[in-house]
């Protein structure tokens, strides 16, 4: 009972209050986020957004490497990972010019911004630009490149996109100690995208494999283990890192979850 008044009065407080509404604190950084974000929202019910994907990549960091936040939305991967490892550099990437607003904002007043860069970039395995799904700012967690019907009516944009290779090698083919992508069933093609670095450096990836994303754009689920085994990762279940063997075995644990840990051999 006192978890849920404590996270309603954070909504009122930081969602509604005037003089507080629009930004709230999030490991000591002023968090800026769009008018009744469903992101903000889970925030504070949850208390640490996502905390048990934000546990496994901060187990991934090592010091002076990279960590690069594919579909950032606001923000709230990246800062608990600056937050923790006071030598690492991050990557953010987000087209969603609705995102983007709230992340710049809370780049610019961040004490880690000389260590933290945010790109507003889509990714894919391509260079070049891509029409992009939008929602309403409140939904922004939901814009892709597809509209996988989770958010109503979507508005189509053009975003430029490149490769996470190509932004990898511009940055001097840093060490990369994680990865996280949550970009609406482009997830795949996001990986292939990073097939040299993911290679070279063995990153941890945190992913998104989301049936209902995947069904809507006919990506078969089996293709993260495909990839997977070319690149000598497991694919395992999270929080409990149960390691799929088959694509049955894939599918049936993604009835449990959407959140999915690539391990390196």
């Amino acid at each position: 009972m006192r978890s849920i008044i404590k996270a309603n009065l954070k909504r009122w407080l930081y969602g509604s209050c005037p003089g507080y509404s629009g930004s709230f604190p999030y490991y000591g950084v002023r968090t800026f986020f769009p008018r009744h974000s469903i992101v903000f929202a889970l925030a504070c019910d949850q208390g640490i957004y996502e905390a048990s994907n934000i546990r496994l990549l901060q187990s991934a960091l090592r010091p002076n490497t990279t960590a690069f936040d594919v579909g950032a939305n606001i923000g709230l991967m990246s800062i608990p990972l600056l937050h923790l490892e006071p030598s690492l550099t991050v990557v953010s990437l987000e087209p969603s010019p609705h995102n983007c607003e709230s992340l710049f904002r809370t780049h610019a007043a961040s004490s880690f911004k000389g260590r933290w860069e945010v790109l507003e970039l889509g990714l894919s395995d391509y260079d070049g630009e891509s029409t992009f799904q939008c929602a309403s700012p409140d939904l922004g967690a939901f814009d892709g490149f597809f509209d996988t019907g989770r958010a109503g009516k979507m508005t189509p944009i053009n975003v430029k996109v490149t490769t996470l290779d190509r932004i990898w090698e511009m940055r001097g083919r840093p060490a990369v100690s994680a990865i996280k992508i949550d970009v609406e069933g482009s997830e795949l093609s996001v990986l292939r995208g990073a097939y040299e670095c993911l290679r070279s450096s063995r990153p941890v990836v945190l992913t998104e494999w989301c049936a209902p994303n995947l069904k809507r754009i006919n990506c078969p689920p089996e293709g993260l283990l495909t990839l997977a085994t070319e690149l000598d990762y497991e694919v395992c279940a999270m929080p409990t890192l149960v390691k799929a063997v088959s694509a049955v075995h894939l599918r049936s644990l993604m009835e449990f979850g959407e959140s999915f840990a690539l391990l390196p051999h």
